[in-house]
């Protein structure tokens, strides 16, 4: 859903004004400037920083292609703050992830319920949920404690309570819930093991290689299908994440156009491909 802006293609790489924005050969920009957006140059160094801040890596580090992709970004989020800037919403030190939020605040997003609805009955399969076991865990070091926490089972002590007493794993002080699970979230052998259990039950000492495990499932749940309103909150969310996404994306375009974005790719000490150079061959 990320999507990305493509420039309209133009024939050679200096061939001069694209729609939004110019390409190559630093035409008219000062010596080792790399972007010139609006009144504003950038160097090379410039995006260097960029990359060691938001990475803690050299650029040096990065191949090409990794390189042009964070290139674009590194304008983008530049042409971002300068808009957000320059419409009031945020000030000279704002973050690109700032000045986003506050685009974002100035045209909220809005998800129908005809969208909502659409994208459910596109995309059944994704909300078939298959069988799964409510899966609980007792986690020990050695087999006598082991065997002692079986004892104890056996005696009428509750699964849940002697796991927040008992185990040693991290999901001790919740009764040892490793919450919903299926076949496929679990390795062969052991779905082989829990999968045999009913509700209630729980399995014989199970060796592993930092201690023993005993399991119980709580609960079995049939497969089934989410309804819409059970769905409704992740689809919600979803389509929120793509309209930001959209949003964004166009006010860095609209960005481009307003500021007459500059690139001179050919200025890189990299091979630069992106869509800031996209030659076509002559006809």
């Amino acid at each position: 859903m990320t999507g990305r802006w493509e420039p309209p293609r133009v024939r050679g790489l200096c061939a001069g004004l694209l729609v939004a924005f110019s390409l190559g050969c630093g035409g008219g920009l000062p010596e080792g400037v790399v972007v010139r957006i609006g009144d504003r140059d950038f160097r090379y160094e410039d995006f260097r920083g960029y990359v060691e801040e938001s990475l803690g890596e050299d650029a040096s580090r990065f191949g090409s292609a990794v390189l042009s992709r964070l290139f674009e970004r590194f304008v983008d989020d530049q042409l971002l703050v300068r808009l957000a800037r320059d419409r009031g919403l945020v000030d000279g030190q704002a973050t690109a992830q700032e000045a986003a939020i506050r685009l974002l605040q100035a045209s909220p997003v809005e998800v129908s319920r005809p969208e909502i609805e659409r994208y459910y009955e596109q995309h059944q399969g994704d909300f078939a949920r298959p069988p799964r076991v409510r899966l609980r865990q007792i986690l020990v070091q050695d087999r006598a404690a082991a065997e002692l926490a079986l004892a104890e089972l056996d005696a009428g002590v509750d699964f849940g309570e002697l796991a927040r007493l008992r185990s040693i794993g991290p999901s001790a002080s919740v009764g040892g819930l490793q919450g919903e699970l299926s076949r496929e979230d679990l390795p062969p052998a052991l779905a082989d093991v829990v999968f045999e259990l009913g509700e209630g039950e729980w399995s014989e000492l199970l060796e592993a290689d930092y201690g023993f495990r005993i399991f119980e499932v709580e609960r079995v749940l049939p497969e089934e299908t989410l309804t819409l309103a059970e769905a409704a909150p992740g689809i919600i969310a979803l389509l929120e994440e793509a309209h930001s996404e959209e949003v964004v994306r166009a006010a860095a375009a609209e960005a481009r156009q307003e500021y007459n974005l500059r690139v001179a790719v050919e200025r890189l000490p990299f091979e630069y491909r992106g869509v800031f150079a996209d030659p076509v061959a002559p006809e």
